[in-house]
């Protein structure tokens, strides 16, 4: 990924905004990109990534996920764009009431608790997410406060006439969501869109007896068995990747091969290894740097780490050599017959 893209992935955490930070530092006064995917997350790490997109002045941020909750107030950002075939979940902010839910002001007004405070700090919350929706897009705060108690999941149009985004991507992303971005949903109490791609709720056992005929779902259609005819052969030449998954090599038949989620995520992971040590090296790299221009005004005024060391090789070699002790322990001095005082040592001429 180019050095003025970052890719937010996951849960809205003061990490996130630890990294937002770190990018952006690192890119100050340049255009950069920001391309999330998240369920939402901390409120008030949100609003320090909005703010941090604000001080910055020239962030871009895309939406290119099923994006939720606080990820879709990140206002801060100078453009927001949106791909024609993702989404967006406002709600009203909620807290943990029991281990296993959450609830909104609303809904603690409906159970009838001791929960004023909670709820009149909920409201207030509520109050400023809709303020900072009505203030990017065009619609009322109080008119956006109702959208938000009547929890919808907006599609990209739907966004665009809100003012939520500044531009529709029409170029196809990924429509169907990850496991990994379901589960955050479900931890998150966010409720799946009726359609989108993530409505399929059979479990393994139920698809493995579609596929064996056991049991086919109405209006599904019976599986297509396998074509035996085409050949199939052992691809061994992505040595790269054989390595890395620890296998032989791939079945490959019609120029296909198929990998299992247990050898995707293992790529992932190694890829994500790899980033992390390409930033990690940019770190190091300004750090050295820093440490460099210490040794003089010359070296800190010259570009490129390459070239700093030159300049203080060439600082070192104009240094004198010390004098070499001969083997015999002797030091012949050239310049001996000069060097006597012929008024206070003149007993020696």
């Amino acid at each position: 990924m180019a050095n003025n893209t970052l890719r937010l992935n996951g849960e809205i955490s003061s990490y996130q905004v630890w990294r937002v930070n770190q990018f952006l530092s690192e890119n100050k006064g340049k255009p950069v990109t920001v391309r999330l995917a998240s369920p939402g997350g901390d409120v008030a790490s949100a609003v320090q990534i909005s703010h941090a997109f604000a001080e910055h002045g020239d962030v871009t941020l895309i939406h290119d996920s099923y994006n939720a909750s606080a990820a879709t107030w990140l206002f801060g950002a100078k453009t927001i764009k949106m791909y024609s075939d993702c989404m967006l979940f406002v709600h009203c902010s909620s807290k943990e009431v029991f281990y296993w839910q959450k609830m909104n002001a609303e809904q603690l007004k409906q159970i009838g608790v001791a929960n004023a405070d909670d709820i009149k700090r909920l409201e207030t919350i509520d109050r400023i997410i809709a303020d900072k929706y009505a203030s990017r897009g065009k619609r009322t705060s109080d008119e956006m406060l109702a959208m938000m108690k009547s929890n919808p999941w907006l599609t990209a149009s739907q966004c665009k006439e809100y003012g939520l985004v500044d531009e529709i991507i029409e170029e196809k992303a990924p429509s169907k969501a990850a496991n990994e971005m379901v589960s955050a949903f479900r931890n998150c109490s966010i409720p799946m869109p009726e359609d989108g791609g993530l409505s399929d709720e059979r479990s393994f056992f139920q698809k493995l007896a579609e596929f064996l005929g056991v049991h086919n779902k109405a209006g599904a259609p019976t599986p297509t068995p396998p074509d035996n005819t085409k050949n199939t052969i052992m691809n061994k030449k992505f040595t790269n990747v054989n390595t890395l998954l620890k296998v032989e090599g791939f079945d490959e038949c019609d120029t296909k091969v198929t990998l299992t989620t247990t050898q995707l995520q293992t790529i992932e992971d190694h890829l994500a290894e790899l980033q992390g040590k390409v930033e990690n090296n940019g770190n190091l790299e300004k750090q050295v740097s820093e440490k460099l221009d210490k040794f003089s005004e010359e070296v800190k005024n010259t570009e490129g780490l390459d070239a700093k060391l030159a300049k203080i090789k060439d600082a070192f070699d104009k240094i004198p050599a010390p004098v070499q002790q001969p083997a015999g322990g002797t030091v012949t001095d050239e310049f001996a017959d000069i060097r006597k005082d012929p008024v206070n040592n003149f007993l020696d001429e």
